[in-house]
């Protein structure tokens, strides 16, 4: 299982970064990256945390494929959790891609305060605000599921902390000071990070 969870990394990494980044060059020019300075405090510690944590989520499998078989162990019912973790991470990957391509030419790999970008409500956005932080930690989870690894459940609880920080306290106070009462009408009708879970 460690060579179909490396796998699942992979192709979660290139469908959501680099395919993510031409589609958005060849709709507005521009590649959507937005990753210089962020500021120090939440903005800078959510971003090392998803980013650490998203390597550790790799670096499981790749490590246990290597022969470290101390870092990983056989869960109790192989059958149901590795199905789970292949369902979770299938699944992370599509409503990760969706919730991106729905937000179109807003959608961004960092944020510059600067911008006043549109409130995305459409697609999987009309019943969670942070679709593509719940899609990343089902990634994860189901990566970690496939091939149980140290490393890898260290990575997802890393990437899950860091998508919370980077949701409270660094996206939704700039979505509250640009969109005021959309934003709150928005958020009274969605779940944060699942439907119906505020």
């Amino acid at each position: 299982m460690s060579l179909l969870a490396l796998l699942c990394a992979i192709a979660a990494l290139v469908l959501l970064v680099p395919v993510r980044i031409a589609l958005q060059r060849r709709w507005t020019g521009s590649s959507g990256v937005v990753l210089a300075g962020a500021a120090p405090g939440p903005p800078r510690t959510a971003r090392a945390l998803m980013a650490g944590g998203t390597l550790l989520v790799g670096a499981g499998p790749l490590l246990h494929l290597a022969g470290l078989d101390e870092l990983a162990w056989e869960p109790a019912d192989p059958f149901l959790t590795r199905a789970t973790g292949f369902l979770l991470a299938g699944g992370g990957i599509g409503w990760t891609f969706w919730a991106q391509v729905t937000m179109r030419d807003a959608w961004r790999i960092g944020q510059d305060d600067a911008e006043r970008l549109p409130l995305v409500t459409a697609g999987p956005f009309a019943t969670v605000r942070h679709p593509i932080y719940s899609g990343m930690v089902a990634i994860a989870l189901g990566i970690t599921l496939l091939d149980a690894t140290g490393p890898g459940l260290l990575g997802a609880l890393l990437l899950s902390a860091g998508a919370i920080l980077q949701a409270l306290r660094v996206e939704e106070p700039h979505l509250r000071e640009v969109h005021g009462t959309a934003y709150w009408d928005w958020a009274r009708r969605t779940g944060r990070f699942l439907p119906r879970m505020r």
